[in-house]
């Protein structure tokens, strides 16, 4: 299971005071209703924190009927009461009992499944549905202003927080939300609404009978009757899932405390229907429900952690349908919480081949950046904060998975991301442990770091050198440098991604046709001087031009160059309907892009390396040392020709050159590089033991 209860000691020592003082004040006034009601929205409150700090469990359906089980069973220990005096009576609160054992258990389930704000959100209908209920049972006289008001605020909460979730993003899979929300809803919503009416009081006038029963004496009954109806599914769940045991003795801290405050909120809630109109008691709820929600939002890790806020987000819990019992964590770690499409690619790149030699069924994989961030728009994942996982429990493996980023210091890494100020992860201590490190890189890490730290790998990390001090923790260590001749050699991981990704690369196929693609970044290039060069390649060739980015980050590349390059080349004589500025972002409509181009100019390393891959003629111009290392190391055909990377006054010369290179077409000699790779990615496994290989 992910998480730990150790890292939230301090939430527990709130929680335990106050639960302790709700118990304090319910003895010293126990006939007080404003004070039931307190401890009804107070108890609410603590119990939604306390459920959402439950980490992911192998099973969440087994799990929330143990955990059902358990709140039902703890109400025992003050002795049962299975008869009540009158059979009506007792036939009524079988019915309440079932309902709340209904209620219980969707609640639990819905925020394993959904989270626990969804889950609040839904239940905001259960006003409406309580006024249908008790027009059912009571009849149409039972309507009262009091029914029109509270349906009315429903409604508008309602709209308040479908807007807010519709504009925020959800950060659910919209099939798993659909198909667990609706089911989780309905039962959570009908069976408290029933609840609510069988146990309120029909009318303003007393109901001796109600009130001859003391509240004690109807919640062991009802608790001892919900107890009965799941005692089978909890036979069944413990038959097909016993392991669900070792979860539940993971996080028994939380359990207990869960145990204690629904019991106690159940309680005052009890008192608080007995005493009140359904009307009444509902528009209580909808405070209840409101504070619920207000609390989980202003909790760390709460209800933006679930949604999108302007870009930024925690992904949510790990999904539960591929998990198995016992678990360890394999975290790919790197720049991929900003958008690069080559970043984002290596860590694509790193799981597909990492799948195609092991067994992974046992791990949990997940991408992590310094910040937590949503990339699915751009093709990518969700992706985690690192600092989120260093004080878990589970055994965290962490991969490095590649990337200039040997020497980016954490204020640099930052710039790029852009967070939100006040983004929570910015201020937990884990968060502030990491940032102290003296001179550290941000994306080199120590173990020290982890409560439970796993193997250390770097897979073809550059600017080694800038990093070769803060690297001794790592188990293998392996880098795309030319010049660094400590650690294992291999070319960047992306080389091989035509034979994993192929397939939907191809999906990705652009409208354009016979096009030269061309990037480049945003400062450094001297947009006069390679225009009327990009003018005559188009003469030349007769093919057309089409603009795109490599990468929409802080200090990658811009769209407006592009136009004023465009503009240039028009006055040059170039067509300008064959000109084109592609302004997509997905890396997979990226890297389909280049690979079915004739030509590629960049100043992108990893626009190389994908028509290296795909054998696309190529032209590097303004290198870095990375590009200079690529083609001396692995860029055969380069070699071959000659060729290297030029400066932005040879653009047309070198393209020339490149199209006329016959070797720049020849499938081998991507696939030297390719083995070149796999063979250090064998290695690493052999020597870290990361995983159970298959073949």
């Amino acid at each position: 299971m992910e998480g730990s209860p150790s890292t939230i000691w301090h939430l527990y020592g709130a929680y335990s005071f106050l639960v302790s003082f709700l118990c304090l004040m319910m003895h010293r006034f126990p006939a007080s209703l404003p004070w039931h009601v307190t401890t009804w929205w107070a108890g609410s409150v603590m119990y939604a924190l306390i459920l959402k700090q439950i980490p992911p469990p192998s099973n969440p359906w087994t799990f929330s009927v143990l955990l059902t089980t358990g709140i039902l069973l703890a109400p025992g220990v003050l002795g049962w009461n299975t008869k009540l005096s009158d059979a009506a009576t007792e036939r009524s609160n079988m019915v309440i009992g079932l309902c709340n054992m209904l209620n219980i258990w969707s609640v639990v389930l819905g925020n394993l499944l959904i989270g626990g704000s969804a889950t609040y959100y839904l239940k905001l209908v259960e006003p409406l549905v309580v006024l249908v209920v008790e027009m059912l049972v009571f009849g149409k006289q039972s309507l009262s202003m009091k029914h029109v008001r509270n349906g009315s605020i429903s409604i508008i909460l309602l709209i308040i927080f479908n807007f807010t979730f519709h504009y925020t993003g959800h950060n659910k899979q919209k099939a798993d939300f659909l198909s667990h929300s609706t089911l989780i809803g309905m039962i959570s919503v009908v069976s408290v609404a029933i609840k609510v009416v069988l146990g309120a009081k029909p009318s303003s006038s007393k109901n001796s009978n109600i009130e001859s029963i003391q509240s004690s004496t109807l919640f062991l009954f009802r608790s001892a009757f919900g107890l009965k109806c799941i005692l089978s599914f909890t036979a069944l769940s413990l038959l097909l899932d016993f392991q669900v045991l070792t979860d539940m003795t993971t996080v028994i801290v939380v359990i207990i405390m869960l145990i204690i405050s629904q019991n106690l909120y159940n309680y005052a809630s009890l008192v608080a229907n007995l005493n009140m109109l359904a009307g009444e008691y509902v528009n209580a709820k909808i405070v209840k429900r409101t504070l619920v929600l207000l609390s989980l939002s202003l909790s760390a890790g709460s209800i933006w952690s679930h949604f999108r806020l302007d870009g930024v987000t925690s992904p949510p819990k790990v999904s539960y349908q591929n998990q198995s019992q016992v678990r360890e964590r394999i975290v790919l770690f790197g720049a991929i919480g900003r958008h690069n499409f080559g970043d984002l690619l290596m860590a694509e790149v790193f799981e597909e081949n990492l799948k195609n030699h092991c067994d992974i069924s046992g791990f949990d994989v997940v991408y992590a950046d310094l910040l937590p961030r949503d990339m699915q728009e751009y093709g990518g994942q969700r992706v985690q904060g690192i600092t989120e996982l260093m004080d878990s429990s589970v055994k965290t493996h962490v991969v490095h998975v590649g990337g200039d980023t040997g020497g980016v210091s954490v204020k640099s890494a930052l710039t790029m991301i852009q967070p939100q100020s006040d983004l929570p992860i910015l201020h937990t201590p884990a968060w502030k442990r990491y940032k102290s490190r003296t001179n550290a890189p941000a994306y080199i890490l120590s173990k020290s770091l982890f409560k439970t730290p796993g193997r250390f790998i770097a897979n073809t990390l550059g600017s080694i050198d800038r990093a070769e001090q803060f690297l001794t923790d790592f188990d293998f260590v392996s880098t795309r440098d030319a010049r660094d001749e400590q650690h294992t050699f291999a070319p960047d991981s992306v080389v091989i991604i035509k034979g994993l990704f192929n397939e939907k690369i191809a999906a990705h196929k652009p409208a354009f046709s016979d096009y030269i693609a061309v990037q480049f970044r945003s400062s450094g290039v001297n947009l006069p001087l390679i225009a009327p060069q990009l003018a005559e390649l188009m003469n030349r060739t007769g093919h057309e031009i089409v603009f795109f980015r490599a990468g929409a980050a802080a200090r990658h590349d811009l769209l407006p160059p592009y136009v004023k390059v465009k503009d240039i080349m028009v006055k040059a004589g170039a067509t300008e309907e064959n000109i084109h500025i592609f302004s997509g972002l997905d890396i997979w409509d990226i890297t389909s892009l280049i690979a079915h181009s004739k030509l590629c100019i960049a100043t992108s390393l990893h626009v190389r390396i994908i028509a290296f891959s795909y054998s696309v003629p190529r032209v590097t111009f303004n290198p870095a040392a990375k590009h200079s290392s690529m083609i001396g190391m692995y860029d055969f055909a380069a070699q071959s020709c000659h060729l290297r990377a030029v400066s932005d006054d040879l653009i047309f010369e070198a393209a020339v050159q490149s199209l006329a290179c016959k070797e720049y077409r020849d499938d081998n000699n991507s696939a030297k590089a390719v083995t070149m790779y796999q063979k250090m990615f064998w290695k690493m496994i052999d020597t870290t033991k990361l995983c159970p290989i298959t073949k």
